[in-house]
């Protein structure tokens, strides 16, 4: 006889490891500051990069306007502009970093939980299996 119960926490947990398994493998493996250390780490560097393609796109496109006027321009305003441009947009770069992979973490930690929680049920059910057909001598599968 198929025990229902033990069939549906079965089936709960065959469709995690075919469908979130892979995405949720990091909350199994990192405390959650780790994560998303690594996840803002990686953020910083793509960050300034993009930030760099942008300011090299508007230098592109702007290069007649700053060839007129460069020398009559104050580098060192025009480095204090870049520098706090910089400064904003990898704050609000790494802030958004930050909620989306702790947001991400925490539903991967559920999910996990939720696995986790699915498989000590379904082992209390064979225990509890096993403990009959020790005692009745008969066999329950």
């Amino acid at each position: 006889m198929v025990n229902e119960e033990r069939l549906h926490y079965m089936a709960k947990m065959a469709k995690f490891d075919a469908n979130d398994r892979k995405s949720c493998q990091p909350m199994m493996q990192y405390a959650r500051r780790d994560y998303v250390s690594l996840q803002m780490l990686k953020s910083f560097v793509t960050g300034t990069i993009a930030f760099g393609i942008i300011v090299a796109m508007w230098a592109l496109y702007s290069m007649e306007t700053l060839l007129a006027k460069i020398n009559s321009m104050d580098f060192m305003e025009a480095l204090l502009v870049l520098g706090v441009s910089y400064g904003v947009f990898i704050v609000i770069y790494l802030s958004a970093t930050y909620i989306v992979f702790h947001m991400k973490f925490t539903d991967g930690r559920r999910k996990v939980k939720k696995y986790y929680n699915g498989l000590k049920k379904v082992n209390a059910m064979y225990e509890r299996d096993e403990k009959l057909k020790a005692n009745t001598g008969k066999d329950w599968d």
